[in-house]
């Protein structure tokens, strides 16, 4: 009898683990998205509330990914880094205040009073340290995918200036950035496609 019970709740067990395995892997799936690049590191940015009205945004990103969405998405990824590399500095100064402003355009604070407080005084890397970025991201996609390596993330500044005290409000960033991992002071969580905005609390 003893040995009836111990088979059935071993049965039991194995059905139930069966029937939450796909739940468990749907919930890993919604919760770390999937690499857009075997080389990409995942985009982040964590936000600091500097003032009443001001928070400070210190991103750290894929940038030539990002900027390939934002500037030229129509190329193949190889094309643009090369192209882009290879771009005489006016130009590729030109190209980089561009990429601010579609930056700016779409990454905002809606406030309760449905006004929007969007981003500024975007702090990109210089010229060349851009231009060394792209390069090195070129150089990884010629690697054997058995080597792992990944271009370090690249740090990017960016604050809102609000006319009013900025407490909840409702955060939107570019799909360029997607998916990006935000961290406030007490909380975490992710934007992606599917979850373009959040709502976000200061304290």
């Amino acid at each position: 009898m003893a040995s009836f019970k111990s088979n059935w709740l071993c049965k039991a067990v194995v059905i139930l683990a069966a029937a939450f395995l796909p739940l468990y892997a749907n919930l890993a799936v919604a919760q770390v998205p999937v690499q857009a690049h075997p080389v990409a590191h995942y985009n982040a940015v964590e936000l600091k509330r500097e003032a009443a009205t001001r928070v400070s945004f210190a991103f750290a990103l894929n940038l030539p990914q990002v900027l390939h969405q934002l500037l030229a998405p129509q190329l193949a990824y190889p094309a643009f880094l090369q192209s882009y590399a290879d771009m005489p500095d006016p130009a590729l100064e030109k190209e980089i205040t561009k990429a601010i402003a579609a930056l700016g355009t779409k990454a905002y604070f809606t406030l309760p009073s449905g006004a929007k407080a969007h981003l500024t005084q975007w702090q990109l890397p210089d010229r060349q340290a851009l231009r060394d970025s792209l390069k090195t991201s070129l150089l990884l996609l010629s690697m054997p995918p058995s080597i792992s390596s990944h271009l370090d993330p690249v740090l990017v500044l960016a604050q809102v200036q609000a006319k009013t005290s900025v407490n909840r409000v409702q955060l939107q960033l570019p799909p360029a950035l997607f998916p990006i991992i935000v961290s406030l002071k007490n909380d975490k969580f992710w934007l992606t496609e599917q979850i373009p905005m959040a709502i976000v609390e200061f304290d």
